[in-house]
């Protein structure tokens, strides 16, 4: 999606039935920076993009109440019942916020303020024209290396073979990240909310025999590698 495109979108408001209480914000032209909508006393801070229904985000602050975590959505209607259901936990370690994805770590995300992005299921926008607006195309690399703080992770998971092979190549070519098959293992074993499940997609393709593929890609400490890249600050 073109800058202008996301601007667009930023400004765009729907109307909703659900009932988030406070658990939802529309990002509308100009959304708050993370640091305004983070409570105070959270060492934890984790995004998940596209949360979609928020099964995920929902049992994500079960599991790690010490742990922040803001749920990008595109989608209104699903930003809102993701909300509602949060809202009905009684949890206040968690929020929804209608917004670009991407466009919100670009710019509204401070240098390493996450222990982790979270993104499963992404739309694999099949149409060879489309596939510009994958979130995993070349240029992620170093939003995700900016707001992910020193051995903190990317955790990804997808059906689409095809886009699992893309996502590996994007990322394993990165030189500020690692893929870590073992702390995909520990996170499966964790159980729920600890990373890639539960969700509504994960559910389903489960269900219907499909092969899902999950990757967890580690920050690398910036002293070693942003000295080659340029990236971030100097050790």
């Amino acid at each position: 999606m073109s800058l202008g495109g996301k601007l667009a979108f930023r400004g765009r408001a729907q109307d909703h039935e659900d009932d988030p209480g406070d658990r939802l914000l529309i990002g509308g032209d100009n959304p708050p920076e993370l640091t305004e909508l983070v409570p105070a006393g959270f060492e934890h801070v984790e995004i998940e993009i596209g949360p979609g229904k928020g099964a995920f985000v929902v049992a994500a602050t079960e599991a790690k109440p010490d742990t922040f975590l803001l749920g990008i959505e595109a989608a209104l209607g699903y930003a809102s019942l993701a909300a509602t259901r949060l809202h009905e936990s009684g949890r206040k370690n968690g929020m929804l916020l209608v917004d670009n994805g991407k466009l919100f770590l670009e710019d509204r995300v401070q240098e390493q303020a996450l222990a982790a992005v979270h993104v499963y299921f992404p739309d694999p926008w099949p149409k060879r024209r489309h596939r510009g607006r994958r979130f995993f195309t070349d240029d992620v690399c170093a939003v995700l290396a900016r707001v992910i703080r020193d051995d903190g992770y990317c955790l990804v998971a997808t059906d689409n073979a095809a886009y699992a092979g893309q996502v590996a190549r994007v990322m394993g070519n990165a030189s500020m990240f690692e893929r870590d098959e073992h702390e995909e293992q520990r996170r499966i074993d964790l159980g729920p909310g600890h990373a890639f499940s539960p969700t509504n997609f994960e559910r389903k393709y489960i269900e219907q025999g499909r092969v899902i593929r999950r990757y967890a890609f580690r920050r690398l400490p910036r002293r070693i590698t942003d000295k080659d890249t340029g990236s971030g600050s100097p050790a």
